[in-house]
């Protein structure tokens, strides 16, 4: 066998070895040019999309110019007409929505001529959330969202039930070719939704040159956004609950980018005179007013620019396709804030949530500071200590901590900070919210009497917790309105605390000690029943954990066991969006006037998942007040039938209605504006509302800005 030439061999070799690298080099050189090519190919479509919002901005300055409506930003008025297109405008109809003195006025005289928004705030909330979904239920969450939103109109500074312009400039009551109501909005084309942030996003997210730019807010995103509540494959607890409301709106029409019409369902009533005409709900105004902008630029798309839905021209795509639901429910941009209001989202980590001024928010004095810090603490403890070190702006004090506040008020510490400008101020008012233990009448066999409600609740000594968990912080309340609203019916007695009453009422009811083991027992369904149940609470705060240690020491007493279980927030929303609890310890912030108890004990609700109605409450002497709550404009009558609701809802005792908490506001002396509105007629005449409204907080000289921490 002839042997080649070791030579050649290695000649053969280096060409092998040359032309793979040659190769590697030539693949390796042309993914270069594609990703260069994909580069210029983002860039040139990033420039065409700036160049086409150009080219529409300037089409709307020559529309203006030509129609002589162009109007310089205003910067003394909130309600003045921006640049608009005002041939919908109809002079003969006033408009429902009135300038706000407080703003137009008083403020500016407040901050002076030369008052420029600076500082940052810096507050802390308990536990950090998992998304920022724009139907999240929580309140905290809720409130974060309206900060960076609009909606049709705003209330006016302090007094409940008044009307202010805010996305709208006008709002018409006009009448349609049968002669039915319907309201008319026509909106500002100066408010814009802004670009998003690249690095708001996981690295993985490749979002679109689209969402890099701002967009106007159009009548498109307030359609969109009654759609999206009313799309019923949507499971989102607000839009469960925003259903109840918006439920008989019959009809949104966009007439243009900036006009739109809410059609309600009317009912057949008879006037004063006895003439019969066509009546929207009474709350129809003020739910037209909260109407907002729902993003359409963000939410109708994948991340990629390509549209979820890519048909989409029948108006009520959004309002009932169930692809769309589905993806929106789990969207790219659920832990974003797509802001268009006056604070603009700024961040969300894992330690806190952030937002800055929107300088293009062309309404005055909102906001009066730059920048906006909430960080997220596991337990009041924690924001308390961060709030003694100087840190923190403001802190709303749990009772339980009012002796150590008071005991760091004399401590040297303090008087060392408040030396250098960090002194301490408190404000106390009555929380409009409430404490309560629910009853899950739906899925719990135990609470399904009302004796026995009535029972548990007797057997529960509220004066004692308001004593000793809230250091005399708080007043006992009896149902859902607010304690100090006229539509509570102060003629009602709290159940007394009586335990002798409470094990006669369970009596009645079948309930015996039958084995002599100390526990109640009932025959169910052929079956012997101890009278057992879990306590579902949030078990990060210490106040909800010692209140609940507290029941279940006085349940016992009476022959119940009742077991504690404190969950996360997360566990916690998920058992009260599926029902899934016994009993419940929680709080409901409650709405403004006009109360409109729909969303917590309406039948139609009692079964939805996700509704407010958490224990599947029904009453049809309940529901009758509701529908005729819904058409009555009479204030007396009104009055009559929210105090007749009080007195049903108090005999069902669907809840223990625990008590109003007192809330202690305690805030650095470098905040300003901190007042009640109530009690400045001096400076708002007419003012109703009872607690400190934070929009108007602006920061006088923080002196850790300039210092190090104290």
């Amino acid at each position: 066998m002839n042997k080649e030439p070791l030579g050649l061999y290695l000649f053969r070799l280096l060409l092998i070895i040359g032309l793979f690298t040659f190769i590697v080099m030539l693949y390796w050189s042309s993914l270069l040019i594609e990703q260069d090519l994909k580069q210029i190919q983002n860039n040139i479509t990033q420039q065409k999309n700036d160049i086409l919002g150009m080219r529409s901005d300037l089409d709307k300055v020559r529309q203006s110019i030509m129609s002589g409506s162009f109007n310089i930003k205003n910067e003394t008025s909130s309600d003045k007409t921006p640049s608009t297109l005002k041939s919908h405008v109809d002079s003969s109809y006033p408009n429902l929505l009135t300038e706000d003195p407080f703003y137009a006025k008083t403020l500016p005289n407040l901050l002076g001529p030369n008052f420029k928004p600076h500082g940052i705030r810096r507050e802390a909330t308990i536990g950090k959330p998992q998304n920022l979904h724009p139907f999240t239920n929580w309140a905290q969450i809720a409130e974060w969202i309206s900060l960076c939103s609009i909606s049709v109109a705003t209330q006016h500074f302090g007094i409940y039930e008044t009307l202010a312009p805010e996305g709208a400039f006008k709002m018409e009551l006009r009448s349609d070719k049968d002669g039915n109501p319907e309201y008319w909005l026509h909106l500002r084309q100066d408010i814009f939704w802004q670009p998003l942030k690249k690095e708001f996003f996981a690295a993985d997210i490749d979002l679109a040159p689209m969402f890099f730019q701002r967009h106007p807010v159009t009548a498109h995103d307030y359609k969109f956004y009654f759609d999206s509540i009313m799309n019923t494959h949507i499971g989102e607890p607000q839009a469960v609950s925003l259903r109840t409301y918006y439920g008989d709106v019959k009809e949104i029409e966009v007439i243009d980018d900036y006009t739109l019409i809410v059609r309600w369902k009317t009912e057949e009533v008879a006037d004063e005179i006895g003439k019969i005409k066509s009546q929207m709900k009474y709350s129809a105004k003020l739910w037209t007013t909260a109407l907002r902008p729902l993003a359409s630029f963000v939410y109708k798309y994948f991340a990629d620019g390509s549209k979820i839905i890519t048909d989409d021209a029948n108006p009520n795509t959004y309002r009932t396709n169930p692809v769309w639901a589905q993806n929106f429910s789990h969207h790219w941009a659920n832990n974003i804030i797509v802001s268009c209001g006056p604070w603009m989202f700024d961040g969300f980590t894992d330690r806190e949530i952030r937002f800055k001024r929107n300088p293009d928010y062309p309404l005055i004095n909102s906001p009066l500071v730059d920048s906006y810090e909430i960080k997220f603490k596991d337990s009041p403890d924690a924001i308390w200590e961060e709030f003694k070190t100087g840190t923190l702006d403001l802190f709303i004090v749990p009772a339980s901590q009012l002796i150590e506040v008071d005991r760091f008020l004399k401590s040297a510490p303090y008087q060392a900070q408040r030396s250098k400008g960090l002194g301490i101020n408190r404000l106390n008012y009555y929380d409009r919210s409430y404490s309560y233990i629910a009853w899950n009448e739906t899925n719990n066999e135990l609470f399904k009497s009302k004796k026995v409600r009535q029972a548990l609740t007797m057997a529960i000594d509220r004066k004692r917790i308001i004593e000793q968990n809230l250091n005399g912080m708080g007043v006992e309340t009896t149902g859902t309105f607010y304690r100090y609203s006229p539509s509570y019916n102060n003629s009602i007695v709290p159940y007394p605390y009586n335990i002798n009453k409470a094990k006669e009422l369970l009596a009645e009811e079948g309930w015996y000690d039958s084995n002599g083991d100390g526990i109640l027992d009932k025959v169910i369904n052929g079956k012997s029943v101890p009278f057992q149940f879990k306590l579902t609470y949030y078990v990060k705060n210490p106040n909800s954990k010692s209140i609940c240690e507290y029941v279940t020491t006085a349940l016992k007493e009476i022959g119940i066991i009742c077991q504690m279980e404190g969950v996360d927030l997360a566990d916690l929303s998920a058992a009260v969006d599926n029902k899934s609890f016994d009993a419940l310890f929680l709080a409901w912030g409650l709405g403004t006037p006009p109360e409109d108890p729909k969303q917590l004990w309406y039948s139609a609700s009692s079964n939805e998942k996700g509704s407010s109605n958490t224990i599947g409450f029904s009453n049809p002497q309940i529901d009758a007040i509701i529908d005729t709550l819904t058409y009555e404009y009479k204030k007396k009558k009104r009055l009559e039938l929210y105090h007749k609701f009080d007195v049903i809802l108090y005999d069902e005792a669907p809840y223990v209605f625990l008590y109003t908490p007192k809330a202690t506001f305690v805030y650095r002396d470098y905040l300003q504006n901190v007042f009640i509105p109530a009690e400045r007629q001096d400076l708002i005449p007419g003012a109703n509302v009872g607690e400190p409204i934070s929009s108007i907080f602006w920061i006088k000289e923080n002196p850790l800005d300039e210092s190090s921490q104290l």
